[in-house]
């Protein structure tokens, strides 16, 4: 890795620390060349426009966030599987800040109108195949039954956590039905609920 890598990561992983503490919509250029004790025109020697940086940042993040789903391919299917699903759950505790940044990076991109994610959207198949990799060795054990659109079940299972957990990592108690229960326990229930579906 030459120094120009070495440097640019250096400021997407400050970006990344100003945008988990702050919001994406808050955090300006030039807050992250103070933040990296550069000056601005430094910065765009790196990233020609903020939301290259933002995108960046994503992508980034993207690869953190693989290395908890990074699951050994050994044991029964089901048993890799829920620890995929508890994947979810692990971040939402152990860094909810990353669920919070998915949230607002959704509304950045529409918003802003951000058109090239193609990078960004191929990075998700590693996730798809860690998940069907374990599907099909499931079905071989017989630890999981055979479900009738894989593709269906697995966006719609992954969706679901995705969106509950940005949610719950994002919003305040406001009503007071909202601390009817505890988000954790939301996490896992859903979570058991998609398990449920999928076990033999």
């Amino acid at each position: 890795m030459g120094i120009k890598d070495i440097r640019r990561n250096y400021i997407l992983d400050k970006a990344i620390e100003l945008f988990c503490e702050n919001s994406i919509a808050e955090v300006k250029i030039r807050d992250v060349a103070e933040y990296c004790n550069i000056g601005e025109a430094t910065f765009y020697r790196y990233f020609s426009k903020r939301s290259n940086l933002v995108v960046a940042c994503a992508m980034k993040l993207q690869e953190k966030v693989g290395e908890f789903f990074a699951t050994e391919s050994q044991g029964r299917g089901f048993d890799r599987i829920s620890r995929f699903f508890y994947c979810f759950y692990e971040i939402f505790v152990d860094h909810p800040e990353y669920y919070r940044f998915l949230s607002q990076f959704d509304t950045f991109c529409v918003s802003s109108e951000i058109r090239n994610l193609e990078q960004y959207s191929d990075k998700f198949d590693v996730f798809k195949g860690i998940f069907t990799e374990a599907y099909r060795d499931g079905l071989q054990d017989g630890s999981v039954k055979k479900v009738w659109d894989l593709d269906l079940f697995y966006y719609s299972a992954t969706h679901t956590m995705l969106s509950l957990c940005k949610k719950l990592a994002t919003e305040a108690y406001i009503i007071r039905q909202d601390k009817k229960t505890d988000k954790r326990q939301e996490l896992r229930l859903m979570i058991e609920i998609i398990l449920q579906y999928i076990k033999k």
